[in-house]
């Protein structure tokens, strides 16, 4: 509770933000007491393990109500941001490919700041990314990149996980060098991954150029492929850029592939199993599953409703429990109870029959 009698007393001493740069440090203090009420680290933006105390429900809603207080204070010195009106369904932005090798050259290296507070190894690859000068157009690194060379150093090895990807875990080696196992529940499931210390995060640094090298492989591997598809003529307009992708759309052969069953799943997977009928190197857009939510929406099977802290929800009309639409009392990762909206073999019948009206 520290960083909260902190918070407060520095605003009363201050008189609550005098200074642009006093006013920094509040809108920082605030950003992070909001994670922490949420049950999320601020620093590394992964879940607090289980029986944290700022998990505990009346801490969490005491650093709510902190957080609250501080933006009630910050709020009047800030300018109001222009508000853009969007328009129902914005035309898609190109996707950047990339243009240039990656590098990473010693003064970029530099400025990569090893902390003592453990990172995952996913959050030391978005760490190091974020250094790449704007606008470089170069391959960025990934998360394989790093584990690949790692498993060859002996510091990682491959566990099966669960519905069979694989994890990439630490070694007694890879242990000895600062590299650990962590778990915690994200979203709704629970993971083990790899998380590393200052020195294992300094092992990388010194590993990187390797990491660097099957980066840049994967880059000329896209090059040939687009030269390919260019000589083949199935490059659309400039060189370099790639053929526009058709509309979500399935034939009757592939949707007698959808997978049925009676259990009601959630519009996440009822997206997941028609994308997954599509050939593999079909030319089309995947489907997202907000595409199926406005479409249930605009048959007024579902409604959107505003809860108790602001978010828009959706949920069955009258006539979308009579559809096969059914909602289930679960339990979140704070500790409270919610209405999950499922779609049971009737309503999953429905998107089946006007599917090529949702791309």
């Amino acid at each position: 509770m520290y960083i909260i009698e902190w918070c407060l007393g520095y605003g009363k001493k201050k008189g609550m933000m005098k200074m642009p740069a006093e006013s920094k440090i509040l809108e920082r203090a605030e950003q992070y007491i909001r994670k922490l009420s949420i049950g999320v680290n601020p620093l590394s933006e992964e879940t607090l393990p289980e029986g944290d105390t700022c998990r505990q429900e009346r801490i969490s809603k005491c650093l709510a109500y902190v957080a609250d207080y501080l933006q009630q204070k910050i709020a009047p010195n800030r300018e109001p941001q222009p508000q853009k009106k969007k328009s129902k369904r914005e035309p898609k932005q190109p996707k950047k490919f990339a243009t240039a090798e990656l590098v990473f050259t010693p003064e970029v290296l530099g400025r990569y700041e090893v902390t003592e507070e453990p990172v995952s190894m996913s959050g030391v690859v978005r760490r190091l990314n974020a250094l790449l000068p704007e606008g470089s157009g170069m391959m960025p690194l990934i998360y394989s990149d790093v584990a690949e060379i790692l498993t060859r150093e002996g510091i990682l090895l491959k566990e099966a996980g669960e519905k069979g990807k694989d994890m990439n875990l630490p070694s007694p080696h890879g242990e000895e060098m600062g590299f650990m196992r962590a778990e915690a529940d994200i979203r709704g499931h629970h993971s083990v991954f790899t998380k590393c210390n200052a020195a294992a995060q300094k092992f990388i640094l010194e590993k990187i150029q390797d990491c660097v090298a099957l980066a840049n492989e994967r880059f000329a591997k896209y090059q040939a492929q687009d030269a390919a598809r260019e000589n083949a003529g199935e490059a659309a307009g400039d060189k370099g850029s790639r053929s526009v992708k058709e509309r979500f759309h399935l034939t009757d052969a592939e949707l007698a592939k959808y997978p049925t069953d009676e259990a009601p799943v959630p519009v996440s997977e009822i997206a997941r199993r028609l994308n997954d009928l599509l050939a593999p190197d079909a030319n089309i857009e995947k489907l997202y599953f907000k595409s199926v939510l406005d479409w249930f929406v605009a048959q007024g099977l579902l409604e959107s409703k505003t809860d108790a802290v602001g978010k828009t929800i959706f949920y069955p009309t009258e006539a979308g429990f009579a559809a096969g639409i059914v909602t289930e009392q679960r339990i979140g990762k704070n500790g409270k109870s919610f209405d999950a909206v499922l779609y049971g073999p009737a309503a999953q019948k429905l998107v089946l029959e006007h599917v090529n009206e949702l791309g």
